[in-house]
């Protein structure tokens, strides 16, 4: 017989196996039309092969067996999740090169904001779609405030799991995706003045951001610092972007000139910065 706190245990293992189960086969049979109904019907069998070995182990009393059921079930869940993620994924850029980006959201007008706000999410980890293209196109559709607040929150969402998955994943997890080379181009550039530099990098599209979040995620930057500088920034570049559709409207000046002179301030008064500093070190024999 099992103890009370064993079967509460029994309990939550079973029903997270059970949850995670229904939520994969309806994210397969509802979400992914083109997948082959072979692979459908191959899938739902692992999982009933798996809930029967659940209900096996806890007759003959093999509870520690579960774990190893509960592992099967979060691989199958992560091999869809790929494939959901690849198959969405394509079909945006397709969408996107096809209609561009602001004609994507005028043919969705019902989710746009939705759309809009997964690949805000999307962007820092894996999405090859600059926020050039997309915040200006959904400032068009969905208005410059509510394109600003839903690139902002999208954006940090994904920049924050990024730094986290890359914190305690570990360098050797994140080389699997991620080139050695551009980590080493991110980890020069901050060698020497980490908070300015990163705030810029995050800016001005040097290194995408995936490698600014995973150099500073495998490296010693305090989550709390990270995060601030990279709100600051992206509610900046956010903010900057979005209206710039209403600054090109209202000034004579394209909306690329003006993006351009945002950045050159921003780099001039950098330089100022460390020019300052160093003026400043040097006084003080450092």
């Amino acid at each position: 017989m099992f103890t009370h706190k064993e079967n509460h245990n029994l309990a939550m293992e079973l029903t997270m196996h059970i949850a995670v189960s229904v939520l994969s086969l309806y994210l397969l049979f509802g979400l992914l039309p083109t997948v082959l109904p072979v692979y459908k019907w191959l899938y739902l069998s692992a999982f009933i092969i798996v809930l029967l070995m659940d209900g096996y182990f806890l007759v003959t009393k093999h509870q520690n067996l579960l774990k190893v059921n509960r592992m099967v079930i979060f691989y199958l869940g992560a091999i869809l999740l790929l494939v959901l993620a690849i198959f969405y994924m394509t079909k945006m850029i397709v969408l996107t090169n096809t209609y561009g980006f602001e004609g994507l959201l005028k043919e969705q007008q019902n989710t746009a904001k939705f759309i809009f706000f997964f690949i805000s999410f999307a962007q820092p980890i894996l999405l090859p779609i600059p926020e050039a293209v997309t915040v200006p196109g959904a400032s068009a559709v969905l208005g410059s405030a509510t394109a600003v607040a839903i690139a902002f929150l999208g954006t940090m969402l994904g920049i924050t799991v990024m730094f986290f998955v890359a914190r305690y994943g570990g360098r050797k997890f994140i080389s699997k995706f991620i080139k050695e080379e551009q980590l080493e181009k991110y980890q020069n550039y901050v060698s020497k003045n980490e908070t300015l530099i990163m705030f810029l990098l995050f800016i001005v599209p040097i290194l995408p951001d995936e490698i600014i979040c995973v150099g500073a995620g495998i490296g010693q930057v305090s989550p709390k610092k990270f995060l601030l500088i990279a709100s600051v920034s992206k509610f900046i570049t956010a903010t900057l972007l979005a209206y710039s559709v209403q600054l090109a409207s209202a000034l004579p000046i394209p909306s690329s000139q003006l993006i351009i002179g945002f950045l050159a301030s921003i780099l001039i008064c950098i330089g100022i910065s460390l020019l300052t500093r160093k003026i400043l070190n040097k006084e003080r024999g450092l």
